[in-house]
């Protein structure tokens, strides 16, 4: 194998895209986390996870297994419980005057209105419930982007109501949630840390992937990957050094081997632009991912729901659920080989995401 070819059978492996991982917890901590927002987080979990069900993944935050944080890149993600404290250490960012002024708020405002909503949110609130519970108009914005400003301090989190098409959220005091505070770790230290369960989850990767997932300047990715024991693979490629027996031991992938992916996978999410190519060609780049044109204001995309066969992005799909019925719709790229046949071969992970969803599936394209 060529070191594209071994990197797209390891990645898709390694990612647990074989659906190998035996419960979503474990899947979970495969991919460090998932995109909160739903059906993305579901659906990244079901891509790794035989026999997923709606009520296993309401399990994760019911039981405070996993909970929701703001994190790399200064996005909402679902992670395991246990590393949310390490995971958003190493993913900080201060508030700026700049970023509460966009909010409409101010340093007295927002630390006037701290406590209050800490006290009101014991229980997990709606939006508006935390307004009647403050006393403040259903129109008044301010305790809204107060309480998002304090999820990405800690004090507060995001909990689903365990529906799995859309989300629906309450918010809560962390302490209150979890019977603690998120420890208070030293962010260097927390990034080398998540330097490390990056390189496990989507080695080999470059110092550029890195700084890009997390969203921090390069010079702080590279110290961080210093401290992390690694072997070069060569193009700036680093692997923990633990698995390197396993890297020179990959089976080559089955050609044909499917896997149906969501909108803002982990996979695809996991690498920046230019480092995508173990399962993309660069010609479709424009075709997987939003650009400026298809999202205002896109700088390096996000990952539109992909359909891999044997760990190459072949396809892309768009859904719609009605009621009972979810019409699928599959656009093989250009040059896709007989696309009839990759539908075909696609429908039963569509079904299976139909029997998570709780509705019929209709197939269509190719």
């Amino acid at each position: 194998m060529d070191l594209f070819d071994r990197l797209r059978a390891w990645s898709l492996r390694r990612q647990r895209l074989d659906r190998s991982a035996p419960d979503p917890l474990s899947a979970l901590r495969d991919v460090v986390g998932v995109y909160s927002a739903h059906p993305s987080g579901p659906l990244a979990l079901h891509a790794r996870t035989r026999g997923l069900t709606a009520a296993a993944f309401a399990d994760l935050e019911t039981r405070r297994q996993a909970i929701r944080i703001v994190a790399m890149r200064g996005s909402a993600f679902l992670v395991p419980a246990d590393t949310a404290d390490l995971l958003l250490a190493a993913s900080w960012r201060s508030l700026s005057p700049s970023y509460l002024a966009a909010r409409g708020l101010d340093a007295p405002t927002y630390a006037r209105l701290r406590p209050r909503i800490l006290s009101a949110i014991l229980e997990p609130l709606t939006p508006t419930q935390l307004r009647s519970a403050l006393g403040v108009a259903r129109d008044d914005q301010l305790a809204y982007f107060a309480m998002r400003a304090m999820a990405r301090e800690g004090l507060v989190i995001r909990i689903g109501t365990g529906q799995m098409r859309t989300d629906d959220l309450r918010w809560v005091a962390t302490e209150a949630w979890l019977g603690r505070p998120f420890d208070d770790f030293d962010p260097d230290e927390a990034l080398g840390w998540l330097a490390g369960a990056y390189l496990d989850a989507f080695g080999p990767a470059r110092v550029a992937d890195l700084a890009w997932w997390v969203g921090v300047p390069r010079g702080r990715a590279a110290m961080a990957l210093e401290t992390v024991s690694t072997v070069d693979l060569g193009e700036g490629l680093l692997l923990p050094a633990a698995l390197a027996d396993a890297w020179a031991a990959t089976e080559p992938m089955d050609p044909d081997a499917m896997a149906v992916i969501g909108k803002w996978d982990p996979y695809p999410m996991g690498y920046a632009p230019d480092g995508r190519r173990r399962f993309l060609a660069e010609a479709h780049l424009g075709l997987a991912y939003s650009t400026r044109e298809t999202r205002v204001g896109a700088t390096s995309g996000d990952a539109f729901p992909l359909i891999l066969r044997g760990g190459r992005a072949v396809a892309t799909w768009t859904h719609r659920l009605t009621g009972d019925r979810m019409d699928v719709e599959v656009r093989p790229f250009p040059d896709t080989s007989d696309p009839h046949a990759l539908v075909e071969g696609a429908r039963p992970a569509f079904d299976a995401i139909g029997e998570l969803l709780e509705a019929r599936v209709n197939v269509v394209g190719g």
